[in-house]
């Protein structure tokens, strides 16, 4: 049996999408970002969904995510926005007309421009964020030298820094402005046609000037919110969204449940000590399976409708919870972790709350090599 059951709402994505698709022009693109496993959701079954609700085009991280894609899609647009490492020996795998591929260096444009088919190459702008891209002190050099080797280019991006941090967003609408500034350089130059684009969630719900030519969706797109800020941004602003539903279940089985004594120690270090007569089950799922640790103690999970607390500390592979006040568990019983139950709901923002960590990596984390299964 295993250990855990990780189901997808296919419902769930197409009310995501669709609220964003009530905020986009019609000529501006969706791009379902599906890299990291999909945010843990699975990368195959996620971005059948996804293409069916409606995206126009999957972003991945990584030329490997792209490879898996398209043996399963051989024919949508496939946006790769990280760096693709040994460039010049791998070049070859990226010879398909329907990549596009996001670039922070002249030389990448160079090596990928000489493929047959080549894909579309898209220019990275560094306006603040300091990771990817080039420094705005560079770009006129560089704009002018892509130019002049009449290398193509078909669109130019840059990724926002704070936005999901503060309902104060001077910063990001500096990184706006720059990167504007950065376009009309380029189409100074002669450059047209350019896909722009530089909104993930919070920015494309939030700045309308940000959508440009298309918006890359993550975090939103599975139903979870960007941040706290986000949502209090948007109410600020006298701007409303829409509710997001969650698209990710997750839940496992009892495999054991014991009776203990008052004075009785619970797991690893015993840092649980029981003060009344306990009643806990054993579940199969523990730090392997992607349940943080820090949960010991502190976290819950769902049975019969009912909160089970987390005793002792999270094992590799197993978790103990209490249901001494909910009598009528037997083995086999299911167990929510993220999920409903009953009138009761814990979420991947309960784990962040109770980890002290972001939505993002909550379900990230949660082990790929359990199947998704695409519901309703």
């Amino acid at each position: 049996m295993l250990a855990c059951s990780v189901t997808l709402s296919r419902s769930a994505f197409s009310h995501n999408i669709s609220l964003y698709r009530k905020l986009l022009g019609e000529k501006t693109k969706f791009a379902g970002i599906v890299k990291s496993n999909a945010y843990g959701h699975g990368l195959l079954e996620t971005a059948g969904v996804v293409l069916e609700a409606g995206a126009d085009l999957l972003g991945v991280n990584s030329l490997e995510e792209a490879t898996l894609l398209r043996k399963s899609f051989p024919k949508p647009t496939i946006l790769i926005m990280g760096s693709v490492p040994n460039l010049s020996s791998r070049s070859q795998e990226l010879a398909d007309p329907n990549f596009w591929v996001l670039v922070s260096r002249v030389e990448e444009v160079e090596l990928l421009s000489r493929l047959s088919p080549a894909p579309k190459i898209h220019f990275k702008l560094d306006t603040g964020m300091s990771r990817l891209g080039e420094s705005y002190l560079h770009w006129k050099e560089i704009a002018t030298e892509i130019k002049n080797k009449n290398l193509p280019l078909a669109g130019l991006a840059t990724h926002f820094a704070s936005t999901e941090d503060f309902t104060e967003h001077s910063y990001s609408m500096f990184q706006l402005n720059r990167f504007q500034e950065g376009i009309e350089l380029f189409r100074s130059l002669g450059f047209k046609d350019l896909i722009c684009h530089c909104a993930s969630s919070a920015s494309a719900m939030l700045f309308p000037e940000a959508r440009m030519d298309m918006v890359r969706v993550g975090i939103s797109m599975y139903g979870l919110w960007p941040s706290l800020e986000t949502k209090l941004s948007l109410s600020q602003m006298g701007k409303e969204f829409g509710m997001l539903k969650p698209a990710l279940t997750w839940k496992t089985k009892i495999q054991h449940i014991q009776s203990l004594p008052s004075g009785a120690f619970v797991g690893y270090g015993s840092t649980y000590k029981t003060t009344y007569p306990t009643r806990l089950a054993v579940v199969p799922v523990g730090y392997y399976e992607g349940l943080d640790r820090k949960l010991s103690n502190h976290g819950y999970m769902l049975v019969h409708g009912e909160r089970a607390k987390i005793l002792g500390r999270i094992c590799m592979n197993m978790t103990m919870i209490e249901i001494t006040h909910i009598p009528e568990v037997k083995l086999n019983d299911e167990v929510v972790i993220i999920g409903r139950s009953g009138k009761e709901i814990i979420t991947a923002d309960d784990h962040a709350l109770w980890t002290n960590t972001i939505n993002y990596e909550v379900v990230t984390k949660i082990l790929d090599r359990f199947p998704r299964t695409i519901v309703d």
